[in-house]
């Protein structure tokens, strides 16, 4: 639990002093909300853990090769500006195809750049296009559970109808993989989320595919 003037709180932690450069391994599950399953969630997460937890816009562009490799080998490159309160951080994020399929967890690496337009102007010189643009607007807390720090996001997309609830974990190697799985899920039905809620649709591919989807 995060409190008090000398606490950080989940955007502290992950965006103003995540470093530079980072690699992760992100073990994560991502399910379907029913229609007002979110405020639920947050006030059991809020009871049961004690946290808080705090605002943020994220505004994500996909960019793909012209013969759509990315998409065909499901890696992603991802610039996105987060925006919480009047603070905006720029990051470029490349994953690699995923080491987990039911999951579709991948392996990260990321980068913090200090300019939008001019990582935007970068990639296209490089040869990359613009697939897929999206937004999100997320409440995130972070939770200490069975002795792992678990990042969770509520999050609803602008341009889809729906909501998700993400959860995960950031670690280094895959050595405890096998250990982090199980009590993500264990997490999940603790807070009255369904395995048949559970899904590893690509946001880009739900938004590429529905109606008025917003494709640059």
């Amino acid at each position: 639990m995060y409190e008090g003037d000398d606490a950080e709180n989940y955007i502290s932690l992950h965006v103003k002093e995540r470093p530079a450069v980072r690699k992760m391994y992100e073990l994560e599950l991502k399910a379907r909300l029913y229609k007002g399953q979110k405020e639920h969630i947050q006030e059991a997460v809020t009871a049961l853990f004690e946290c808080s937890w705090d605002s943020c816009i994220y505004h994500d562009t996909y960019f793909d090769t012209a013969n759509r490799d990315f998409a065909i080998s499901e890696r992603e490159l991802r610039l996105r500006k987060i925006l919480t309160g009047s603070q905006e951080t720029i990051l470029i994020t490349y994953k690699e195809p995923p080491f987990d399929e039911p999951s579709k967890s991948k392996n990260e690496h990321e980068i913090t750049v200090n300019s939008y337009d001019e990582a935007d102007t970068i990639l296209k010189h490089l040869g990359f296009i613009n697939d897929v643009s999206l937004n999100k607007c997320c409440q995130v807390t972070q939770i200490q559970y069975c002795s792992y720090n678990v990042n969770i996001t509520l999050t609803d997309i602008v341009e889809l109808s729906d909501t998700f609830m993400e959860i995960e974990v950031l670690t280094p190697t895959l050595d405890n993989k096998e250990a982090i799985f199980p009590i993500l899920h264990e997490l999940l039905t603790l807070l009255k989320v369904s395995n048949e809620q559970l899904s590893n649709e690509y946001y880009t591919d739900m938004v590429r595919n529905h109606p008025g989807e917003e494709i640059l």
